[in-house]
C-alpha cells in the first residue's frame, strides 16, 4: 500500500527512517525539525517536502530524544497514529489510544546509516496500522513491554556503546604504537563470537589475577587509557573474587 508519513526530528534516527522510506516509491514523507533552518536542510538533503500542519499523513514518526516527546505529541492530532523511536519513552506520559513505540534496536550514525534489513525493531502497544506499517516495509520486530524495552535499551549500552569506546580507544593505543590495526580483526571476531556462548569464556590478567602482568601494563599506559584499565581491571578482579 502507499503511505503519506510525517517525520519530526532531524537527527540521525529520523536521517534513518528518511533514508530508507524514501527508496520505496509508494512512499510520501514530510519531515519537521525543530526550527526552519533544521527542517530546510533536513528536506533538501533528502529532497522531501516540509511537514505541517495541513499536511495529510497516515502515520507520524517521532524521532527526537526522549524528553523531548511529551511536549510534540500534545500538538499532533491525536486521532492520527503516531509511532515514538524512543529507547526510554514510558507511554504512561501519552495520552490517547494512538500512539505506540516502535524503536530501532541498532546504532544508527548519520554518517553509517544502517538498512532496515540491519536492524530488529522494539514495538509496545502495536495498533492495527503499525502492524500494517512494519510488515509493508518487512521489518523484523519484537513485541515488548516497557520494562523489556528499558532493559533491551541498557544491554544495548552494554554491547555497543560502551565495547564501541573501549575498542576505540585500544585501536588508537595500538596506533599510537605503530602496530597494524589488521593484527586485531580476528580477536575482535572472535570476542564477539565467544559472547553468545554459553559458558564463561573470560580470559586475561584481571580474571587469573595476573597483578605482575597488570602492573606491567599500567607502568606503560597513561591518562584516560590507564585510568580505563584501571577500572575495568578492578571490576573484573572483584567479579572474580579477587580485590586489588
Amino acid at each position: 500500500m502507499s503511505w503519506k508519513i510525517g517525520i519530526i526530528g532531524t537527527g540521525n534516527v529520523a536521517s534513518f527512517w528518511t533514508s530508507n522510506l524514501r527508496r520505496h516509491s509508494a512512499v510520501e514523507i514530510r519531515a519537521k525539525g525543530s526550527n526552519k533552518e533544521k527542517t530546510e536542510s533536513f528536506c533538501s538533503l533528502f529532497k522531501i517536502e516540509t511537514l505541517s500542519q495541513d499536511s495529510q499523513v497516515d502515520c507520524y514518526l517521532i524521532c527526537v530524544q526522549d524528553r523531548n516527546v511529551t511536549s510534540i505529541i500534545e500538538k499532533l492530532d491525536s486521532d492520527i497514529p503516531t509511532f515514538i523511536c524512543a529507547a526510554a519513552y514510558d507511554l504512561k506520559k501519552a495520552k490517547g489510544e494512538n500512539f505506540s513505540i516502535l524503536y530501532p534496536l541498532q546504532s544508527i550514525e548519520a554518517g553509517n546509516l544502517p538498512s532496515f534489513e540491519e536492524v530488529p525493531f522494539l514495538v509496545e502497544n502495536p495498533s492495527d496500522v503499525l502492524i500494517e506499517f512494519v510488515k509493508s516495509f518487512n521489518l523484523s520486530y519484537y513485541q515488548v513491554n516497557y520494562q523489556q524495552r528499558i532493559a533491551a535499551h541498557a544491554t544495548a549500552v552494554f554491547l555497543n556503546n560502551f565495547s564501541y569506546f573501549i575498542n576505540k580507544q585500544g585501536l588508537n593505543y595500538a596506533n599510537s604504537q605503530e602496530l597494524p590495526l589488521e593484527l586485531f580483526k580476528p580477536l575482535i571476531k572472535k570476542t564477539f563470537d565467544n559472547i553468545f556462548i554459553d559458558k564463561d569464556l573470560q580470559t586475561g590478567p584481571a580474571k587469573r589475577n595476573d597483578r605482575e602482568t597488570i602492573e606491567t601494563h599500567l607502568g606503560i599506559l597513561s591518562g584516560e587509557n590507564k585510568d580505563l584499565y584501571e577500572a575495568l581491571t578492578k571490576a573484573i578482579s572483584k567479579h572474580y573474587g579477587y580485590e586489588l
